[in-house]
Parts: structure tokens; C-alpha cells; sequence
């Protein structure tokens, strides 16, 4: 399943996601992949996480809930043998 063809709601209604319909900071954005928030930001230090947005000097990440749920379809898999980066 391509992510980028479904709509957001679409991508609600898989997951059951009631949206916000605002940036989540990244004690949300964990919550909503039902990840710890230090396994959240190691995805971001290493790569390979959702994608997400810092602005120029604030200081702070946030996470469009799109993106979100789009990471979630991307990384679903049929069976454990494959392969995670297919």
C-alpha cells in the first residue's frame, strides 16, 4: 500500500486516528506510533524515522500527523523475514 495515495483521512480511518489537525510535539507524535519519546528521537539523530520539521532557531520539532501515519504504511510488513529497508 503506496501512503502517498491515500488521503489523511483515509490514513485516519485506517489507524482509527482521531487527528488534531495541528503539528504534534514529539511526545505526541511517540504516542500516536506508540513509541517511547527517546526511541522517537533516536530515529531522529540516526535517520530512518518519519519525517519531521525544525524550524530556524526555535528550538523545538514537531510532526505533521500525515507524515505520521504515512511512516506507519511504509514500514508495514507481510511476514518477519522481510526486510525492513525494502
Amino acid at each position: 500500500m503506496n501512503p502517498h495515495e491515500l488521503s489523511f483521512d483515509q490514513l485516519c480511518d485506517l489507524f482509527g486516528y482521531i487527528p488534531k489537525r495541528r503539528p504534534l510535539d514529539p511526545r505526541e507524535a511517540a504516542n500516536l506510533l506508540s513509541l517511547h519519546p527517546s526511541t522517537l528521537e533516536g530515529y531522529r539523530l540516526r535517520g530512518g524515522g518519519p519525517r519531521y520539521f525544525k524550524p530556524p532557531r526555535a528550538g523545538v520539532v514537531r510532526y505533521a500527523e500525515r507524515d505520521l501515519l504515512a511512516w506507519l504504511v511504509e514500514n508495514a510488513r507481510h511476514n518477519t523475514s522481510e526486510d525492513a529497508a525494502a
